[in-house]
């Protein structure tokens, strides 16, 4: 119970919460890439060609998807971030940072549920031919991931602290 308390008591500012967010969204979208190129050599598809999927243009080359994808996953990692600093801003969320990965993983399914249902429709995006449940796993592992850096981060810092 002690260790909770802790956590309240941790201070961080919005700017650091963004560098950790960033720093934490390229590793949890390197998770997401791996995973995503596994699931695409197991449909025999190959890797260029899922990562020109990603690409800003069709004319892009596979790298520039790549970057793509760790840019956008720095960007909601910030995001992250800045939202977990404002959690531990509030009193009675205590509970809350013990369970830092099943956050990321709600985070990551609402960013799945977002982006499916209304980014890639609306921009007409080649990634939703990659298949609905290996993109929405793809998700997963990435708020997972997301949030067990995050969650890693503050314990670390709380040691620091103290």
């Amino acid at each position: 119970m002690e260790q909770s308390s802790n956590f309240a008591r941790r201070t961080i500012s919005f700017s650091e919460a963004a560098v950790e967010g960033l720093f934490a969204g390229a590793l949890a979208g390197l998770a997401m890439a791996a995973y995503l190129s596994a699931t695409a050599l197991l449909r025999g598809e190959g890797l260029v060609s899922l990562f020109n999927r990603f690409a800003p243009s069709q004319a892009s080359e596979p790298l520039a998807g790549l970057l793509m994808h760790l840019a956008v996953s720095g960007i909601y990692g910030i995001l992250f971030g800045i939202l977990w600093a404002l959690a531990l801003h509030v009193r009675g969320l205590e509970p809350l940072f013990r369970h830092a990965t099943l956050f990321g993983i709600l985070y990551g399914l609402v960013l799945f549920l977002l982006a499916w249902n209304f980014l890639l429709p609306a921009s007409n995006s080649q990634l939703l031919s990659i298949p609905f449940f290996d993109f929405g796993l793809a998700h997963v592992i990435y708020g997972a991931v997301l949030g067990f850096i995050t969650q890693r981060y503050g314990r670390r810092e709380l040691e620091r602290q103290e």
